[in-house]
């Protein structure tokens, strides 16, 4: 990634504390993926440093070419950097070797792994969180528990990345292979190989759409829901016959898939079980489409589109390459399933999980007289937690989360800029995490009328942009509309099944927004880093998914 010092370099209204002056030589890049917005106190010191202790430890097992990855936290925005390695050239060559033959050993069994051993070991750290009892315990005895969830963080971020990185790794050596053997061309296609496999970003949303063709199919219950108002979490059906069966086959729905938030691994952030209203509003739209509008044909069509690539491209290849061509297809092949699943188990749901444990010291704390909402202990730090635990004075906490909360919005007007610290050399070669994944790296033109991205789900549409910055504003789309976004994470998957196209400022080919976009068929253009700033509602825009090009047209 190249980047310009006068575009990493933080101006006025975003002043820079570095906790060591050594961490000024590092580059750090905002995850404007996972968090566009500020973080809650406790985040920033609890979930934060534990995904820089565990994901330090897998890059460790890995052998990966960084010694570990970095968090800082700076006005509220989560800063990453990865701490290179300095050897000498046949150093790096023996680490890259290392890294490759790693690989090798745990890729091809990587989500029979995660199924059979990483999963249920998350499941039962979650379920340790789920079954302590808090009513019987005291505020310190409930704190201490909060404390450990940090040590089970680290554990869970840890999993995360051994279980992600070897596949994201024969994903990006796919496409490389294909690429030196075939042209840049087949690279597009490499991506196609990947799709059509079940995973539970397809299933949530087959899910919707199994509740919704019941809606369709009840005698008068879809104009209904279509006309209900959604109110605090729920959906006002007033005495229609069918109400009470829809909140039943709702809270199956919720049991199932409710353990998520709007925000990503935000534990300031109520879940989908303790406020529906995002559902409920996703599902309204579902309700809208007719059954010729099955938005899962398309997922079907992917399988069918990737098993005639697959025999095509093998046909292309000399034959002495094809056995290597089967075997690095294989392993890629798992990479969707894996991140997918693990972004429900792991991201949504085990951070979910958290929060559930962190409120109940908040009950507790309210309770006791010090703090007015139970809320209030997001904006509480790690070590005022590790404080209570030890019986410490609990005194002045209410100010201080009143400050606290205040900054949070405060921060919330903040645009932070892409980049801190050392600007990387540039002629450093571009790396894939940092362009496939995350997305940086597309230069915009001079032209105003078109906004440049990476080329995510081929596809045209002419489309009514909605700039939808939080899951709050989504009721704003309609069937068709372009949605203008940041970023997507799992619980944006459903809006997917509704719009005609997505832009996202972030993401690269291989982010979940450019992959659920191909699972539904859905043109796709991401990483424009500027796209919900230079584009508006109401805008009509062509979105070019196969060139990476957004054009104004009125």
């Amino acid at each position: 990634m190249t980047t310009t010092d006068s575009s990493i370099q933080a101006a006025t209204e975003f002043p820079i504390e570095w906790g060591d002056p050594a961490d000024e030589q590092l580059f750090w890049f905002q995850d404007n993926l996972h968090f566009p917005l500020p973080q809650t106190p406790l985040n920033g010191t609890m979930f934060q440093t534990a995904f820089e202790i565990g994901a330090s430890a897998a890059i460790g097992r890995l052998s990966m070419p960084i010694s570990g990855l970095r968090t800082t936290m700076q006005n509220g925005y989560l800063f990453l950097a990865p701490v290179p390695i300095l050897g000498s050239p046949e150093e790096m060559e023996a680490r890259f070797g290392e890294m490759q033959r790693i690989t090798m050993e745990l890729a091809p069994t990587v989500l029979q792994d995660w199924r059979e051993t990483f999963e249920p070991q998350v499941e039962q750290s979650g379920a340790r969180i789920l079954d302590f009892d808090y009513a019987g315990s005291s505020t310190a005895e409930v704190a201490g528990f909060v404390v450990t969830f940090k040590q089970a963080l680290v554990d869970v971020w840890d999993i995360h990345m051994r279980v992600n990185i070897p596949v994201m790794n024969a994903a990006f050596g796919l496409e490389h292979f294909l690429g030196e053997v075939l042209g840049d061309e087949a690279v597009p296609e490499a991506r196609q190989l990947l799709q059509g496999f079940p995973n539970k970003s397809v299933a949530l949303g087959q899910a919707y759409w199994t509740l919704s063709r019941w809606i369709r199919s009840t005698d008068g219950l879809a104009d209904v829901v279509r006309a209900a108002r959604v109110h605090e979490g729920a959906l006002e059906l007033d005495d229609h016959p069918a109400a009470s069966e829809f909140r039943s086959r709702f809270a199956s729905f919720i049991d199932e898939w409710g353990w998520r938030s709007d925000v990503f691994a935000e534990v300031g952030h109520p879940s989908w079980h303790e406020d529906s209203s995002t559902p409920l509003t996703q599902l309204k739209e579902y309700v809208r489409k007719d059954d010729t509008e099955d938005p899962f044909a398309a997922h079907q069509q992917q399988a069918e589109e990737r098993d005639r690539l697959t025999a095509a491209m093998a046909e292309r290849l000399p034959d002495e390459l094809q056995p290597q061509f089967h075997g690095m297809l294989g392993m890629a092949q798992q990479y969707i399933p894996i991140a997918e699943d693990h972004n429900f188990t792991i991201d949504q749901k085990f951070s979910t999980i958290v929060r559930h444990g962190v409120l109940q010291l908040g009950d507790k704390l309210v309770a006791d007289g010090v703090l007015g909402n139970r809320e209030d202990v997001a904006y509480l730090t790690f070590e005022e937690i590790e404080a209570i635990a030890g019986g410490g004075p609990s005194a002045g906490f209410a100010d201080l989360v009143r400050e606290r909360r205040q900054e949070f919005l405060n921060q919330r007007n903040i645009t932070p800029p892409p980049g801190i610290g050392t600007p990387p050399p540039a002629d450093m070669p571009p790396d894939p995490l940092v362009t496939k994944f995350f997305g940086f790296g597309v230069h915009q033109d001079d032209d105003a009328s078109t906004v440049t991205g990476y080329p995510a789900s081929n596809g045209v549409v002419t489309g009514v942009a909605k700039v939808v910055l939080t899951l709050d504003e989504a009721d704003k789309l309609e069937p068709g509309d372009v949605m203008i976004c940041r970023m997507t994470m799992p619980a944006w998957t459903p809006l997917f099944g509704i719009v005609g196209a997505v832009v996202s400022d972030s993401g690269g080919p291989l982010s979940h927004c450019a992959i659920v976009a191909r699972e539904y068929g859905v043109p796709c253009v991401a990483g424009t880093q500027v796209g919900t700033s230079v584009l508006k509602d109401g805008m009509t825009v062509r979105v070019d998914g196969a060139t990476g090009i957004v054009q104004i047209l009125d």
